[in-house]
C-alpha cells in the first residue's frame, strides 16, 4: 500500500527496478508513522513479482507468498521483544539464509526495522553482509533514527527520506479515514511532527481526553495550587515526551499572544518555562536511563518557581 506524500520515492525507486539499478541496500528514514515499512513491503513486493512490470501484481504464487507472509525467499528481522535489541544470532541466521539460492523468486529480500535497535554486534554483522552483498539481494533498513546507525552502515545504503506531507495533504487524508474535528487534527499533527498515521493513531486513543487533563494540571500548576509530588505520580502514566512536546507547542501560542499584546514582562516568565521544557525533552529524548518521577518533579517544581517569580514581579 502507497500513501499519497510517498509518490515521489516510490518512482524514483520504481524507475531503478525498471533500469536494473536498484542497489543492494536501502534506508529508510523519516519520522514515525510516514509508513516506511508500508514503502518497504510494496518495494520488496515489486522485487519479488514474477510478472514485474511496475508494480507487484498481487497474483502471481510469489505475490500470494509474500502477501501471506509466507514467501521463502524474504526475511523480515525485528526485536524478538518489543523495544529490545535485535540480536547478532538474528543476523548471523539471516546471513546464512542470504547464502542460499532463491527458491520462488529470482532476488532474496529483506527487512530489518527499526534498524537502530541493532546491538554492536549485530551491527558488525551486518556490516560484513554489506559490504560483501550477494546478486539479486535487497536489503531495506527502516529507522526513525538513523543518528544511531554507525557510519559503516550509512555509507553502504542509499537513503530514502520520507518527508510529513503537507498539512493540506494530511489533513485531507486523515479525513478520509474518520470524522474528525480540524482543529483537533492540527494539534495532534504538530505532536506527531506532521506524520499523517501517527496522528490517526492519536486520534484513535484517548489522547484529547489526556491532553485537556494536561492542560488543567499545568494551569494549576502556573496558579501554585498543585502539588508536583502528587501530579507526577498521574503524568508518569502518560507518554513524557508526547505531554513535554505538546506544553511546548501550547506555551509557545501563549507566548506569541502576550507579545502581540505587549505583555512582555509575562511573556519574559514563559520564556524561562519555555526552556524547562526544552531541557526535559532533550533529557527525555536521550538515550540514557533517567528517573522519570525525578524528572517531572522538577520539572512542575521549576513551573511554580517561575510562576512565583511572575506573582513577585508584578506586585
Amino acid at each position: 500500500m502507497l500513501y499519497p506524500w510517498q509518490e515521489s520515492q516510490w518512482q524514483n525507486i520504481s524507475q531503478q527496478i525498471q533500469q536494473q539499478r536498484l542497489p543492494h541496500a536501502l534506508l529508510f528514514t523519516g519520522v514515525a508513522g510516514l509508513g516506511k515499512l508500508s514503502l518497504a513491503n510494496h518495494v520488496v513486493a515489486t522485487v519479488l513479482c514474477e510478472n514485474n512490470d511496475k508494480e507487484a501484481c498481487g497474483q502471481c504464487h510469489s505475490c500470494q507468498l509474500f502477501i501471506a507472509g509466507s514467501h521463502p525467499d524474504h526475511t523480515f528481522v525485528e526485536p524478538e521483544e518489543l523495544g529490545k535489541q535485535i540480536k547478532i544470532e538474528q543476523i548471523r541466521q539471516l546471513k546464512d539464509k542470504q547464502e542460499l539460492t532463491p527458491t520462488v523468486a529470482k532476488w532474496k529480500t529483506v527487512i530489518i526495522s527499526p534498524a537502530e535497535n541493532m546491538n554492536i554486534n549485530a551491527n558488525n554483522s551486518l556490516l560484513k553482509l554489506l559490504e560483501e552483498p550477494q546478486q539479486n539481494t535487497l536489503l531495506i533498513l527502516i529507522s526513525a533514527k538513523p543518528e544511531r546507525l554507525p557510519i559503516t552502515i550509512l555509507s553502504r545504503c542509499q537513503k530514502v527520506t520520507l518527508s510529513a506531507p503537507s498539512s493540506d495533504v494530511a489533513i485531507n487524508w486523515l479525513q478520509q479515514q474518520a470524522s474528525i474535528d480540524e482543529q483537533e487534527i492540527s494539534t495532534l499533527l504538530q505532536l506527531a511532527k506532521g506524520a499523517p498515521i501517527a496522528t490517526l493513531e492519536l486520534l484513535e486513543s484517548d489522547i484529547i481526553n489526556t491532553l485537556q487533563k494536561v492542560d488543567h494540571d499545568f494551569e494549576s500548576l502556573l496558579k501554585r495550587n498543585a502539588n508536583p509530588v502528587a501530579l507526577a505520580k498521574d503524568w508518569l502514566q502518560y507518554d513524557l515526551l508526547m505531554v513535554l512536546s505538546y506544553l511546548q507547542t501550547q506555551l509557545k501560542k501563549r507566548i506569541i499572544l502576550m507579545q502581540n499584546q505587549a505583555d512582555n514582562s509575562s511573556s519574559k516568565e514563559f520564556w524561562t518555562i519555555y526552556d524547562c521544557i526544552i531541557a526535559a525533552i532533550k533529557l527525555t529524548s536521550s538515550a540514557n536511563n533517567i528517573n522519570k518521577t525525578l524528572l517531572i518533579e522538577q520539572f512542575m517544581v521549576s513551573v511554580i518557581d517561575r510562576s512565583l517569580n511572575t506573582i513577585e514581579s508584578k506586585g
